[in-house]
C-alpha cells in the first residue's frame, strides 16, 4: 500500500511546486496540502473499502480548486492552469473512476461522476458515462431523462430517440412524456421537419405528434398534475390551442373532484387562457376576474364535501389577494368576498385567518364587531380576534365595553393576553386619569408568569415620568422582590437613577446588586454591568465614602461573580476576558 501512495503522491508533486512558486500558496500551506492528500490516499488504498472516503476526497479537491481561483483573482495570477488546475481536475476524475470500480451498483456515484464530466468538459468520458448508465440503469426513468439532456442542446433527434426508448420500457413515467413533449416542442422551433409528415405543414405535423403523446398519456398515466404540467408546457405554442382545450376538457370530466384542477384553472382564467372560449374577445382585468370566480364556482360544485375545504381555501385565498391589489378597483371583489366569507362559514371552513380578513373588509363597528364574535365562537383562544374586538370598543371609545371585553379575553386566554393588556394599558395611559392608569398598571404586574414582568419596568418609568423619584423607588422597592424577577426592572431603576439632576450613589447601587444577586448566575454580563457603574461613578462613591477603593471594589465583584457563575467552563472563561480587559485597562 506504502508504494502506490507514494507513487500517487509524487505525481502530483508537480502542482504543488507550481503553486509554491506563483506564490498562490505558502510553503507551510502546500505542506499541508501534502499532509491532507497523503491521509485520504491512504484510506484509499487501505483494506477498508468506504465510498465516504472517496467522497470526502473528491471534495476537498473542489474545494481547494475553488481556492485558488479566489487566489488568483486576487493576486492577478493567471498563468500555469494547465500544471495547477487541469492536474487537480484529472485527479477527481481518476478517484471517481476507481470508486466507480469499487461501488459498481452506486448510481447517485454515477449521476455525479457525470455532473463533474459535463461541467468541466470531460466529453468523452460523459458519453461513456451517460452509456452505462442506460445499461445498469434502464429500469430507473430519471437515467433517461438525465441521458438525453446530454444530447438535447446539440442533437435534439437524439435527445428524443433516448426519450422515446425510455418510454417504450416506462410509458407510465410522467417525467419522460413531458421532456418528450418539451423535445418535439425544441425541435419544432429548430426547423426540423419531422420524418413521417406525409405533406403537413410544419405545424400540423407537430400537432399530430402532440395529440399521440396526449392518447399515450391518458391511456397509460391517471394523474392530473401531468396534465396541468403539460399544460403549462403547450402555453406559450398558439398552435396547440386545441390541444390545449382537450386537455381542459379531460381535467374537467375525470378530474373533478381535484381541487388543485379547479385553481389551475382558474388561474388560467386569470392570465387571459380562457376555456370556454367567450364569444367575443375581451381583455379587461374584470372579465378575467369573473372568469377566474366561475372556475372556483363550478369547482365548488363538483368537488366532494371531504374537499370542499381545499378548493375554499384556494378560492378565499385568491379573492383576498386580488382585493389587496391597488391597481384593481376592488369593489366587485370586496362584495364578493363578504359573500363568499359567508357562504364558507355556512360550510364551516373558515379559519382564523378568514374571520380576521373577514372583519377588515367593514369599517362600521357594529358589522366588524359581529363578524369577530361568530369568529370568537368558533375560536375562543384567537389572540387576534381578541385584539381586534378591544380595538372595536376603542374606535368607540367606550371605556365600559372595553373593561368588560377585556375581562373576558383575559379570563379566557390567561397567560397568553399580554398583547391585550398592552392594548388597554395604551388606551388608559392616553385617555384615563393617573389614578386609573396606575391601577391598571398595578393589576399588570400582579399577575403570574411572562404578563407580570412585561409592565413591571414600563410602569416603573411611567411612575417616574408622572409622579417623580421618590414613588418611582417605592414602586421598585414593591416589586424587586416580587416573583417572578424581572431584568429589566433592576436596569431601568439604574437608568432613571443616573439621569436624575443629582446623581444618588446609594440608589444607584442597590438595583444593580439586586441585578446580579438575581440573575449573576445565569447572566454572567450582569456582573459586568455592575462594575461598569462603579467605574463610571468612581469619583462619587470616594466621596461618599473615603474608605472607597475601586480596584478593592472590582476584585470583590469578580470573586462574588465566580462563586455564582461557578465551575471553570466557557461562560467562566469569556467572564474573565471580558471583565479583566475592561475593568483593570481603566
Amino acid at each position: 500500500m506504502g508504494e502506490i501512495v507514494e507513487r500517487r503522491m509524487e505525481s502530483m508533486s508537480e502542482e504543488i511546486l507550481e503553486m509554491r512558486r506563483l506564490k498562490l500558496f505558502s510553503i507551510l500551506e502546500t505542506k499541508e496540502i501534502i499532509k491532507k492528500r497523503k491521509a485520504f490516499e491512504c484510506k484509499l488504498n487501505g483494506v477498508e473499502k468506504n465510498l465516504q472516503h472517496f467522497k470526502d476526497y473528491i471534495d476537498y479537491e473542489l474545494s481547494l480548486l475553488k481556492d485558488i481561483k479566489l487566489r488568483r483573482k486576487k493576486l492577478k495570477i493567471s498563468e500555469k492552469k494547465n500544471k495547477i488546475e487541469i492536474r487537480i481536475l484529472k485527479n477527481i476524475k481518476s478517484r471517481y473512476e476507481i470508486a466507480l470500480q469499487r461501488f459498481t451498483n452506486e448510481m447517485n456515484l454515477h449521476l455525479e461522476y457525470f455532473k463533474f464530466c459535463r461541467e468541466y468538459n470531460f466529453h468523452q468520458a460523459a458519453y461513456l458515462c451517460v452509456q452505462n448508465m442506460i445499461k445498469a440503469y434502464a429500469h430507473v426513468p430519471d437515467i433517461w431523462q438525465v441521458a438525453a439532456a446530454w444530447y438535447a442542446s446539440s442533437d435534439t433527434k437524439q435527445s428524443l430517440a433516448l426519450i422515446h426508448k425510455g418510454i417504450t420500457i416506462h410509458p407510465s413515467s410522467q417525467t419522460l412524456q413531458l421532456e418528450a413533449i418539451q423535445l418535439e416542442l425544441l425541435q419544432r422551433q429548430k426547423n426540423q421537419w419531422p420524418s413521417d409528415t406525409q405533406g403537413d405543414t410544419l405545424d400540423e405535423a407537430y400537432y399530430k405528434k402532440i395529440e399521440q403523446y396526449i392518447d399515450a398519456i391518458e391511456k397509460n398515466i391517471h394523474d392530473f398534475a401531468c396534465l396541468t404540467g403539460i399544460l403549462n408546457i403547450l402555453d406559450p405554442h398558439s398552435f396547440t390551442k386545441n390541444i390545449q382545450h382537450r386537455i381542459i376538457e379531460l381535467l374537467m370530466s375525470k378530474y373533478s373532484n381535484e381541487p388543485d384542477v379547479w385553481h389551475f384553472l382558474a388561474e388560467r382564467e386569470l392570465n387571459g387562457k380562457h376555456y370556454p372560449l367567450p364569444d367575443e374577445l375581451r381583455t379587461s382585468t374584470k372579465f378575467k376576474l369573473q372568469r377566474s370566480i366561475d372556475k372556483y364556482e363550478l369547482g365548488l360544485k363538483k368537488v366532494s364535501t371531504e374537499k370542499k375545504v381545499v378548493l375554499w381555501k384556494y378560492y378565499l385565498d385568491f379573492l383576498i389577494e386580488v382585493n389587496e391589489q391597488k391597481d384593481i378597483s376592488n369593489h366587485m371583489i370586496k362584495t364578493t368576498l363578504k359573500e363568499k366569507f359567508e357562504k364558507a362559514k355556512r360550510d364551516s371552513v373558515l379559519n382564523e385567518r378568514y374571520y380576521l380578513n373577514w372583519a377588515k373588509l367593514y369599517t362600521v363597528e357594529s358589522d366588524m364587531l359581529k363578524i369577530i364574535e361568530d369568529g370568537l365562537i368558533a375560536f375562543p383562544n384567537s389572540v387576534e380576534l381578541w385584539k381586534m374586538k378591544l380595538r372595536c370598543m376603542i374606535m368607540r371609545d367606550d371605556t365600559k365595553a372595553l373593561n368588560v371585553e377585556f375581562k373576558k379575553a383575559h379570563m379566557t386566554l390567561k397567560e397568553k393576553a399580554t398583547p391585550l393588556w398592552i392594548i388597554l394599558i395604551k388606551y388608559h395611559v392616553l385617555s384615563s386619569s393617573e389614578k386609573v392608569v396606575e391601577t391598571v398598571y398595578r393589576d399588570a404586574v400582579q399577575q403570574h408568569g411572562s404578563i407580570a414582568n412585561e409592565f413591571k419596568a414600563d410602569f416603573l418609568e411611567w411612575t417616574a415620568m408622572n409622579k417623580g423619584i421618590e414613588d418611582a423607588r417605592k414602586v421598585y422597592q414593591d416589586l424587586a422582590l416580587l416573583s417572578p424577577f424581572c431584568k429589566d426592572l433592576h436596569i431601568k431603576m439604574a437608568k432613571l437613577e443616573e439621569i436624575e439632576l443629582v446623581c444618588s450613589i446609594k440608589h444607584l447601587e442597590r438595583p444593580l446588586s439586586l441585578l446580579c444577586e438575581q440573575f449573576g448566575k445565569d447572566d454572567p454580563d450582569s456582573w459586568i454591568v455592575l462594575r461598569d457603574c462603579y467605574l463610571n461613578h468612581q469619583k462619587q462613591f470616594e466621596e461618599a465614602n473615603p474608605t472607597f477603593n475601586i480596584n478593592t471594589k472590582l476584585a470583590q465583584i469578580r470573586t462574588k461573580a465566580l462563586q455564582a457563575i461557578g465551575g471553570n467552563g466557557p461562560a467562566v472563561t469569556e467572564f474573565l476576558e471580558k471583565y479583566d480587559s475592561a475593568s483593570f485597562n481603566s
